[in-house]
């Protein structure tokens, strides 16, 4: 092969991510494609480079030394097309820019999330803008801003990076649910943490301590889970007690598939924060984005004052 083309381009991308998710059967999700698409195009891409990138079969998938190289190689290929992409960003005007923008998950029930608003002003303004969106976990946001992978993030963190550079936005009430029939709703009075010892309890995870329980020891923690949808699946099959934020389990509480635990004094605030890295410059267009989420954000908090 000697001229990169657009084809070679897709391939190594998609050898990169197979060797990202450890495998042809673990990246199937993340191409969304079967697995033998996957091994029929890293074939394609094999013969195309003359060389063997890597062993599948019985004994697991593994990078052949060649592979390595490849790998490392399209990692520099790739950090300097986003270096390029930006470079064109603050050359050009920002109506032609792209924008990779990550978020937490389940958000726009919340009625102090504005970031709609904010993202309905930016497109009115500058329609010609490409935005990449997608929904992870706060860490894995900061770890994609701190690798360059992103350049704007909706988070929750309980500890904040350094390197990054966190805007308040909103925030939301977390309380602890469970279904109808859940025996802790027997309880008569406030339910206590010790009330929730004697039932299995949906947990953030070890590296999310930010619940009023995370250190409380012979909890049930059956199950964890940092996404809103999955923990409300585990709250509705009635055996888990969990947190939800509030605008979010109305959904349920209104069908009566829900209820909010008496447990006022275990509820807690959660803040979202407009994250960014802090050593980087923004290119234009992820600026103009930034002001117009932040600046919906504080056009919400001056009329809340302004009301009390």
């Amino acid at each position: 092969m000697r001229k990169i083309n657009d084809v070679d381009l897709k391939l190594l991308h998609l050898f990169m991510t197979i060797v990202e998710s450890g495998g042809f059967s673990a990246a199937q999700f993340k191409l969304n494609m079967h697995q033998s698409t996957i091994s029929t195009k890293m074939n394609d891409l094999e013969t195309r480079l003359g060389m063997t990138l890597c062993y599948r079969g019985r004994r697991g998938f593994r990078l052949t030394s060649d592979g390595n190289k490849v790998n490392q190689l399209s990692q520099t290929l790739f950090d300097d097309i986003s270096h390029f992409e930006n470079q064109l960003d603050n050359i050009r005007d920002v109506s032609h820019g792209h924008i990779r923008l990550a978020l937490t998950d389940n958000l726009a029930t919340n009625p102090q999330c504005k970031i709609q608003q904010g993202i309905r002003h930016f497109c009115n303004s500058y329609p010609k803008v490409t935005i990449d969106t997608d929904i992870w976990d706060s860490y894995q946001i900061e770890m994609m801003l701190l690798e360059g992978k992103v350049e704007l993030g909706i988070t929750s963190s309980e500890v904040q990076k350094d390197g990054l550079n966190y805007r308040y936005l909103f925030e939301e009430k977390q309380c602890l649910y469970c279904a109808p029939e859940h025996p802790i709703l027997a309880i008569s009075g406030k339910i206590t943490t010790k009330d929730l010892l004697k039932f299995p309890i949906v947990d953030r995870g070890l590296s999310h301590k930010i619940t009023p329980f995370s250190d409380t020891k012979n909890l049930m923690h059956l199950a964890s889970s940092t996404n809103m949808e999955a923990t409300a699946h585990l709250i509705l099959s009635g055996t888990f007690v969990g947190y939800l934020p509030d605008h979010y389990a109305s959904i349920w509480e209104q069908r009566g598939e829900m209820v909010k635990v008496n447990a006022t004094s275990l509820e807690y605030l959660a803040a979202f924060h407009l994250t960014t890295l802090d050593s980087k410059d923004l290119s234009l267009a992820s600026t103009e984005l930034m002001h117009a989420i932040s600046n919906a954000h504080m056009n919400k908090n001056t009329s809340i004052t302004a009301s009390k």
